[in-house]
């Protein structure tokens, strides 16, 4: 798929969307470039207009990168993961990598991102108030998404609680393991992003002091989702210790009735083996009397009756 280049300025008042090409030369004021499913060319046509360092533009042509901040001479460059759940596959990511100078903001993406779309839709009001603001748009819509999988991973553990205290199968121990990856892969992600937008709302040559608030209330959101995530992961692993608990107290009980059966027929084995030998004078009952097989069966059953009487009693079964 060839790239796909979109340019956002400023003319007479009014917002402009077009190619590259269309960009005025020298134009004043904020500028947005976006760079859908980049390869060298169009980067290398977007450094010809705003001076791109070549190891960010390594970065941005392997997907997918570590969310991080480097502040360059006269720009910052930020990479920046978007997670999405996908059925079977676990926690996916996409990939937005950013150039932000005084008036330019380049977009870096090799696939559609849902929140980078929503602030395409108000671009105008965006890109009139300047790039950091714009930035801050993209970074403020990617984190409010990660809300809704956090919330989906909890009540998925819950549901796995739930199911776990009712009975443990093997099928719900899939579930959890696939959960915890999932949280392992959120942390991975937030916590560095918590990092890199507090550094970036530090740089007073990129980000105005009226914006610094609002990406540092971005940052509050990560650290608050990191929170979220550190306790649902210890959720996760309370919930493996109860699985395993709970497997523990059913092979328990297990061994505890097979112990109960065998007990039971100890004595019985015992009998039917002094009864098996060959020595006969001397028995009671009498070998040749007619009512000693049946005595003999009846005192066994006896003995099975009281010993499992014996053991309910015990609250041994």
């Amino acid at each position: 798929m060839s790239a796909r280049i979109t340019a956002r300025w400023i003319a007479d008042g009014v917002v402009r969307s077009d190619s590259l090409d269309a960009l005025p030369a020298g134009v004043s004021g904020p500028v947005w470039i976006d760079v859908a499913d980049p390869d060298e060319r169009a980067l290398a046509a977007v450094s010809a207009r705003v001076p791109l360092p070549p190891l960010a533009v390594e970065d941005c042509l392997h997907f997918p990168q570590r969310p991080k901040l480097d502040i360059y001479h006269d720009l910052s460059f930020v990479i920046w993961l978007l997670p999405q759940m996908i059925t079977g596959d676990g926690v996916v990511t996409h990939e937005i990598d950013m150039f932000l100078t005084e008036e330019h903001l380049v977009t870096v993406h090799s696939s559609d991102v849902p929140a980078l779309s929503r602030v395409i839709e108000h671009a105008d009001t965006m890109l009139r108030r300047g790039v950091e603001w714009t930035a801050h748009a993209i970074l403020d819509a990617a984190v409010d998404e990660v809300f809704p999988l956090v919330e989906s991973l909890s009540d998925e553990l819950e549901e796995i609680e739930d199911l776990v205290l009712a009975d443990a199968r093997p099928e719900y121990l899939q579930r959890l393991y696939a959960a915890r990856r999932a949280l392992v892969a959120l942390h991975r992600i937030v916590n560095p992003e918590r990092e890199a937008v507090r550094g970036l709302a530090r740089l007073e040559a990129f980000v105005e002091p009226e914006a610094y608030m609002y990406f540092d209330d971005v940052g509050d959101h990560l650290a608050r989702l990191g929170d979220t995530i550190d306790t649902y992961r210890e959720v996760a692993n309370g919930t493996m210790d109860l699985f395993l608990s709970v497997q523990s107290n059913r092979m328990n009980g297990i061994m505890k009735q097979l112990t109960v059966v065998a007990t039971i027929f100890m004595p019985l084995t015992l009998i039917s083996g002094i009864y098996g030998m060959n020595v006969l004078d001397g028995m009671w009952p009498p070998a040749a009397a007619s009512w000693s097989f049946g005595l003999i069966i009846a005192a066994m059953t006896l003995i099975a009756v009281w010993m499992v009487l014996f053991f309910r009693r015990k609250d041994w079964w």
